[in-house]
């Protein structure tokens, strides 16, 4: 029987020239350290770029791979164009998360953007602010409106036909007010020095009355020498006495309206002993013009907070009418601006009325709503600034100066006006002691008509609304100058002449617009900085969490191809040989050739 020829079982023709199961062991150590260190397996980080060897050293974006994992150098595996996109897009989001958080933080717990917009507000030299407010543009002239108190009974009263003296509130008689800045100084304290100069237009068509209308009033200047006179040395008090009687002047004299505002020739006012010198008199004919007070007040360029501030009047740091620091202080605000950094707390702020001689406060009472849907801050005076000390005890030292002390609702204002007896209270002697009016008719006390408000701007720190309102009064003193004529008057009797109410103009609609666009524009870009920077915060790190965790994905998958090849490689070590080719010889085990040639012997046998 014919056998096939033992080299057809036994010749393997692709088998390895050499045994790695018959090689010494540490032969197959040293082989095995060359696969590892040619796999780069078990030499670090970066074991696998070799540098010892010489080989390409690795880039920064290299390293910045391996050690966030998109690297597998086990598997020589570059990274995806995937891989680095989503790298870059951690870098940016990381960059704009950081921008994005300082900003919120800046537009929610800071005031970084509201100063930055205030800045525009400070009176700095050369600034568009200082020259707006050095010559405004007409369109923005405030309006003032003057109320004279006409007497149509007094001569009934005075000849006992009549029970009470019946007065008449006449007006309003309206005029635009436009004010510029005369004498300007800036100062390097940051201050500026400066006096009011105004103008008037009699505005027709927005009064009740006419300028040249007739009225029945109080002789001023009659009144005034009466004090004066009384205080003269005998023998000048003599002669002063003879000279006006001489001009039989009468307590109570018909004038227009025009002349009794802005002024008229009066022979007691052309004594030299009465008039210093002058020779008209009229209520406002001081406040036509430039103003013979100056003021000084901070423009706000080293704090905001002291922004409008009055520092001196007339050169003096504090007054000299009152008694005492407190009441001597200036301590108040321009009245046509305020520091909006103060309005924040929604306290208190003073105001400095030249009228007044004094600082005057302001309550803050609620925000409501005007014109164009504007939100403002309305702020009104006590209800006690003129109390008596009793009442109110921080006015005691308005009355220590005086001779005599005033029941509510007045305040002797005498030094104030060179010693004339004027006596300044609220329109009507709003808030003042019955006593004050209660031999008149015709006085109706209001707190909608009389009471001082104002509605400021909470961010530009100016009135956009608002009156500003005050009564002249005159006290008449009984001396022999005057006991004659005013016999059936009581003694101390406190005249009112007129009052006067300062208001805003009538704005166009385009300086409504503008205002309207300036407040919501502003509080806009506030609101989306605010808001805007929270939702970048926001975004920006749910896709540095999404990123991240994408990387942490890829990473665990080539850690797991990364062991499943180290598997492979051990079981190849083991002598198991993976067939990739199904027409592949496959190498077979020295033993099992032994084994087949001794059984192929003995079949032959």
């Amino acid at each position: 029987m014919s056998t096939a020829p033992d080299n057809d079982l036994t010749k393997t023709p692709s088998a390895p020239d050499f045994d790695l199961y018959n090689m010494p062991s540490s032969t197959r150590s040293k082989s095995n350290t060359l696969n590892s260190q040619r796999n780069g397996i078990g030499g670090g980080a970066f074991a696998g770029y070799n540098m010892a060897s010489g080989s390409e050293k690795p880039t920064v974006v290299q390293m910045i791979l391996e050690v966030l994992g998109l690297r597998n150098q086990s598997q020589n595996r570059e990274p995806t164009s995937k891989d680095i996109g989503t790298l870059i897009m951690l870098g940016v989001m990381f960059l704009l998360f950081v921008i994005s958080v300082t900003g919120f933080f800046v537009m929610w717990f800071t005031e970084y953007y509201n100063n930055t917009m205030l800045e525009n507000l400070i009176l700095a030299e050369s600034s568009d602010t200082a020259k707006s407010w050095l010559n405004p543009d007409p369109k923005y002239d405030t309006l003032l409106k003057a109320h004279i108190f006409h007497y149509p009974n007094i001569e009934d009263y005075l000849a006992g036909r009549a029970d009470k003296i019946q007065v008449r509130d006449m007006g309003p008689l309206t005029y635009q007010e436009h004010t510029v800045k005369d004498e300007v100084s800036f100062n390097k304290n940051f201050t500026v020095s400066f006096r009011d100069r105004k103008s008037y237009k009699f505005l027709p068509e927005k009064s009740s009355m006419g300028e040249h209308d007739m009225l029945m009033v109080p002789n001023v200047p009659l009144i005034s020498a009466a004090g004066k006179v009384k205080k003269m040395p005998p023998l000048d008090r003599l002669l002063a006495g003879f000279a006006i009687n001489q001009f039989q002047e009468p307590l109570f004299k018909n004038l227009s309206a025009f002349d009794f505002l802005w002024g008229y020739e009066d022979k007691i006012i052309k004594l030299k002993s009465m008039g210093m010198g002058q020779r008209r008199f009229g209520l406002l004919m001081t406040r036509n013009g430039t103003s013979v007070d100056s003021v000084q007040l901070n423009t706000g360029e080293d704090d905001i907070n002291k922004f409008s501030i009055i520092t001196q009047f007339n050169g003096m740091p504090q007054l000299d009418f009152w008694e005492g620091d407190e009441c001597n202080r200036i301590d108040g605000s321009e009245p046509s601006m305020f520091s909006p950094n103060v309005l924040r707390s929604r306290g208190t702020v003073n105001v400095f009325l030249q009228v007044l001689c004094r600082k005057v406060p302001l309550n803050f009472e609620k925000e409501v709503t005007i014109y164009n849907d504007i939100d403002v801050l309305r702020y009104r005076t006590p209800m006690d600034v003129f109390a008596h000390p009793s009442a109110n005890p921080a006015n005691q030292c308005y009355c220590k100066n005086t001779e005599l002390c005033m029941p509510s609702g007045v305040i002797n204002a005498t030094k104030c006006y060179g010693d004339a007896p004027i006596f300044p209270s609220f329109p009507h002697f709003f808030t003042g002691d019955p006593v004050l009016y209660d031999q008149f008719e015709g006085l109706n006390p209001n707190a909608d008509l009389h009471q001082t408000y104002a509605d400021i701007h909470p961010r530009f720190g100016f009135p956009i609304s608002g009156a500003s309102r005050v009564q002249i009064n005159i006290m008449l003193d009984k001396t022999p100058l005057l006991r004659k004529q005013g016999d059936r008057i009581r003694n101390a009797t406190i005249l009112p002449l007129m009052w006067i109410e300062v208001t805003s103009g009538d704005f166009s609609e385009e300086v409504l617009h503008m205002l309207y666009v300036s407040t919501f524009g502003l509080d806009a870009i506030q609101l989306a900085l605010k808001y805007g920077t929270l939702l970048i915060s926001v975004t920006s790190f749910s896709l540095i969490v999404a990123g991240v965790y994408y990387l942490n994905s890829r990473r665990e998958e080539q850690l797991q191809e990364s062991k499943s090849s180290a598997e492979l490689e051990a079981l190849n070590g083991g002598g198991i040989v993976v067939v990739h080719h199904m027409n592949m010889p496959v190498p077979v085990p020295v033993p099992v050739q032994v084994a087949l040639q001794e059984g192929s012997s003995h079949g032959a046998a």
